[in-house]
């Protein structure tokens, strides 16, 4: 179904600019064996036709006339950014209480929850928090201390604001 819906625009397309091209448009299933022979690598006009509607797929050719081999050319490093699984901590912002759990988020396949939420002031949501965080030997002392000091700041902005998101 895609690839009729491609063929489709890329002929509509080839019939709109073929006006431009010449007074007495012809267009044709046959015109264009790269449809139907994939084994030719010919560019077709509607290949062409569609690379000009589509300008960031374009590349630049090299101007004539220009000596550029006395100029040193920069070595392109492609650095893969690998994105760590990373610690995050969630939280559940209510009026009579707050809970606080932690997730680990994997780039590319979402989150997955570490621990349950923790609610303040039911419980001492913070020892909780701190007791599953050092069950967890993988989780960095320096995380630790990040993520225990968010969840201070969490609770401590929870009970000036008595749990009314709207107060400033």
């Amino acid at each position: 179904m895609m690839s009729s819906m491609a063929l489709h625009s890329s002929l509509s397309s080839a019939s709109l600019c073929s006006s431009f091209i010449s007074q007495h448009p012809k267009l044709s299933i046959a015109a264009s064996p790269s449809l139907h022979n994939q084994t030719t690598k010919p560019i077709s006009l509607n290949r062409r036709i569609v690379a000009l509607a589509a300008p960031e797929s374009l590349t630049a050719e090299p101007v004539s006339g220009i000596d550029v081999s006395d100029t040193p050319q920069p070595k392109q490093v492609v650095k893969q950014q690998e994105e760590k699984a990373r610690v995050v901590l969630k939280f559940v912002w209510m009026e009579k209480n707050i809970g606080l759990g932690l997730d680990q988020h994997v780039p590319g396949h979402g989150t997955i929850p570490l621990s349950p939420y923790f609610f303040w002031p039911r419980k001492d949501a913070w020892e909780e928090l701190k007791s599953t965080l050092e069950a967890k030997p993988w989780i960095s002392q320096k995380k630790m201390i990040i993520l225990l000091n968010q969840a201070t700041d969490i609770i401590n902005l929870w009970q000036q604001s008595g749990g009314n998101l709207t107060s400033q």
